[in-house]
């Protein structure tokens, strides 16, 4: 009995334990290399996350840099140096303009705006340089804009004293006006110096210095400009210019009232403007004569340097145009083209009937101007005004780019530019979205979808990456193809067979990125909810809102939210009415019982405006 108790206790109670003890080592051990291995996976992965902007940057560029150079002939050129000749030549005559042969006498204001013109202040230098964006190329001084944000307080004493200097002698660095031409390439035979557009690379402290100043005049000028351009402006986008166009197509078909839009594309709009009369508009704008001299004085004796293959060429001159990648060269575009504008409008009655007193004779976006009328005749008179003015100040009209859409319009006479007629179109692409005669958005969204499928392309490797999770490629499709997919959509009238091409072109890509088979039988519910997506119309009706909303918290006068309510002359047609914007917008509106009124009213308070859109489309989960 005493040796089978000892057995017992010497196998039960330390041979077993041991063995329970081993096995749990073993386990712990397993657990530990687990853990070890995910870490080191979890680790490349961070890794491979933070390249892979880098190396999505570099899959798609398929550039072929293996033709060479050709003269203005046509023919090969293989010398280094002709090359660099050639490319000199090709960019001196782009940049430099003929002059105006009747440059305008344009007087100065009688007042000056309440513009400071006292040398620089600390603080203002410091709001100028937080307002560069990092990770820009540095110019011929080789100052990148992080060398002047990691230490404000270091690069601010130091860019004072400079700019105090600037500011009492108007005399500038020779760093600041010369620029380093970077050329890059667009569609077509790289041989040909044509299909290269050229990006300037400008010193980083005067792009600091020019900030300073565009800060001080930018608000004071902006309320004497018209409404109708919303380009280089605050809370201005294409979407309003869009819009307010599509609007206007819509209701006058709808109400059979005669429009003509005359598309204006003018030729090198940048580099042609006459410096001499961008100073008198300038004065005429009432900018203070220091300003204007400041101005002038930076842009005398500007250079540029082209960059062929990592050599530099020699230095041309540039004497016209605004300069490329200056801060504030879209501000004294706009301003001269805001003046061009005034005067083609001064004293005339061209446009559309847009109020009971007033009438809209264009909308513009920078230099995308498109210019109302409602018959011939004005518009041919508006046309030849335009082109007459434009040349004065250095610019001309394009006749083979500019074209002629027709709504509702009898007759076949045609718009003349020059002695050469303006081609008539039924569609044109203004602003990156296509407009047609009725207003309608299908062959637009044809486009997009069709831009959408090849960035989503070019992002194959990303797809098929299996280090990369399948919650940053959701990230990706969000941020480089929907965005492609739905530029505009705010605009659309959508139908269920366009709804339907919308939404088939997003699951298919889904299901690429999730590796999901058709054979796998995965209802399409269940993919959205793996993916964090939701219906397209759902989404669609979400952003036209929320623009909507913008809208209508802006002045009763801008442009694109009278256009919301505006009705033209005429009289409806018989039959089922079309399928327009507003009439959608009303339909929803009809839903959430609310009126413009109330819209308006709401729209005030963002928050309440934020239940109203809420409570027309809800937002999942």
């Amino acid at each position: 009995m005493k040796l089978r108790l000892k057995i017992f206790h010497k196998n039960d109670g330390y041979r077993r334990p041991k063995y329970q003890v081993s096995l749990l080592q073993r386990g712990l051990n397993k657990k530990e290399e687990f853990k070890l291995s995910l870490k080191n996976k979890f680790q490349a992965l961070e890794v491979n996350s933070r390249n892979i902007e880098d190396r999505w940057k570099h899959w798609p560029e398929k550039h072929d840099n293996g033709n060479s150079e050709k003269d203005a002939n046509g023919n090969t050129i293989f010398d280094k140096e002709a090359q660099n000749k050639r490319w000199m030549e090709h960019f001196e005559g782009l940049l430099n303009r003929p002059p105006p042969k009747n440059p305008p006498d344009i007087l100065p204001t009688r007042k000056d705006l309440p513009i400071c013109c006292e040398p620089p202040a600390r603080e203002e230098i410091t709001k100028a340089a937080k307002q560069l964006h990092a990770n820009k190329a540095a110019g011929p001084d080789a100052i990148p804009p992080e060398a002047l944000k990691t230490d404000r307080d270091v690069s601010k004493d130091i860019l004072y004293d400079l700019f105090v200097k600037i500011w009492k002698e108007e005399q500038f660095p020779k760093d600041w006006k010369e620029g380093h031409l970077v050329k890059l390439p667009k569609k077509g035979d790289l041989g040909d110096c044509n299909n290269y557009r050229g990006i300037t690379l400008l010193s980083i402290p005067g792009k600091v210095f020019n900030r300073v100043i565009l800060n001080r005049i930018k608000d004071a000028v902006d309320n004497t400009l018209k409404d109708e351009q919303a380009g280089f402006r605050k809370n201005r986008s294409c979407t309003d210019q869009i819009a307010a166009l599509r609007i206007i197509i819509e209701q006058s078909h709808e109400w059979k009232s005669p429009l003509i839009i005359n598309f204006i594309d003018s030729e090198k709009a940048f580099d042609s403007i006459d410096r001499a009369t961008l100073w008198k508009i300038m004065r005429h704008y009432g900018i203070p004569q220091k300003l204007v001299t400041l101005v002038k004085k930076m842009y005398d004796g500007t250079t540029c340097t082209i960059l062929n293959e990592g050599q530099l060429t020699d230095s041309f001159q540039i004497k016209t145009g605004v300069k490329q990648g200056c801060l504030l060269s879209p501000f004294l575009f706009h301003l001269a083209l805001d003046w061009l504008r005034k005067e083609v409008t001064r004293g005339k009655r061209n446009g559309i009937q847009w109020s009971l007193w007033n009438q809209l004779d264009d909308l513009d976006f920078a230099d995308d101007i498109a210019l109302l009328s409602h018959n011939h005749d004005q518009m041919q008179n508006k046309t030849k005004i335009l082109r007459d003015t434009s040349q004065t100040i250095g610019l001309r009209i394009h006749p083979g780019k500019s074209k002629i859409l027709k709504v509702k319009t009898s007759g076949t006479e045609t718009i003349m530019v020059g002695g050469r007629q303006l081609e008539e179109v039924s569609e044109f692409t203004y602003l990156g979205s296509i407009i047609d005669d009725k207003g309608g958005t299908g062959a637009d969204i044809n486009t997009r979808i069709g831009k959408a499928r090849a960035a989503f392309g070019l992002l194959n490797k990303v797809w098929k990456d299996r280090n990369i999770s399948r919650r940053t490629k959701i990230r990706l499709f969000q941020s480089n193809v929907k965005s492609v997919l739905l530029y505009g959509s705010e605009t659309w009238s959508l139908t269920k067979t366009l709804t339907s091409k919308l939404q088939v072109f997003i699951n298919t890509c889904l299901r690429r990125i999730m590796k999901i088979k058709w054979s796998d039988k995965v209802h399409n519910n269940i993919l959205w909810e793996r993916t964090g997506q939701e219906p397209i119309d759902k989404e669609t009706g979400r952003r036209k809102w929320r623009w909507i909303g913008h809208t209508l918290r802006k002045p009763t006068s801008n442009i694109t939210r009278h256009a919301l309510q505006w009705n033209p002359q005429g009289k409806r047609g018989r039959g089922r009415p079309q399928i327009t914007w507003r009439r959608q917008v009303e339909e929803d509106m009809k839903k959430g019982d609310i009126s413009w009124r109330e819209a308006a009213r709401n729209a005030q308070d963002r928050d309440k405006w934020k239940s109203v859109v809420c409570s027309l489309y809800p937002e999942i989960g």
